[in-house]
């Protein structure tokens, strides 16, 4: 019972957070050159705990092996603990990596930023905008890059904002056809 309690109070309080961040406009770059489209700080928090519950289990299993006398029967948890630890750390990487992700938009088009590697459409390239499996919008280019829009980035009223500028009439409402949430729209 307590466990169903634990999830319940978690997920409303996911949701809450996300439901939240659907309105937020991106921030503005330094500059005046455009708007950010980054990850929301609740989303950095929770790849810390990740990371966190990553070393717990590996520091309990320190701890089981520099016990002497516990050490010897100790195989199967230590292999276990380790086994855990190991499962939250690639989730912690992949949080990260994801965390590393932000979209830069003005009027000129989109540029995403995976680190060091970038990829750029220009509005005037732009030839479709539909959804990929996950949800995410995905604005193509005409030199075959994609730029996946995930629903999680902050500041997806103000990419609407530009498109609706940029975009053909159609493609922009086809795009918002099959798209969710709405609230992204504004009125």
């Amino acid at each position: 019972m307590q466990v169903l309690l634990a999830a319940l109070i978690t997920i409303g309080i996911v949701s809450t957070l996300y439901r939240g961040q659907l309105r937020k406009p991106a921030a503005a770059l330094r500059d005046g050159s455009g708007h950010m489209l980054q990850h929301g700080r609740w989303e950095r928090v929770i790849a810390w705990v990740v990371l966190v519950s990553a070393l717990v289990p590996a520091g309990l299993a320190a701890y089981v092996l520099c016990r002497p006398t516990v050490a010897r029967f100790a195989t199967r948890t230590v292999l276990e603990l380790l086994t855990c630890s190991g499962l939250f750390a690639v989730l912690a990487v992949w949080s990260f990596q994801s965390l590393r992700r932000h979209i830069r938009v003005n009027d000129i088009g989109l540029v995403l930023c995976l680190g060091r590697r970038t990829i750029e459409i220009t509005w005037a390239s732009v030839t479709r905008v539909t959804t990929d499996l996950t949800g995410a919008l995905l604005i193509c280019g005409a030199s075959g890059a994609e730029i996946p829009v995930n629903k999680f980035f902050v500041g997806i009223p103000t990419l609407v904002t530009y498109m609706r500028r940029h975009l053909p009439e159609s493609m922009y409402y086809g795009a918002f056809c099959t798209y969710t949430p709405r609230a992204h729209l504004g009125r």
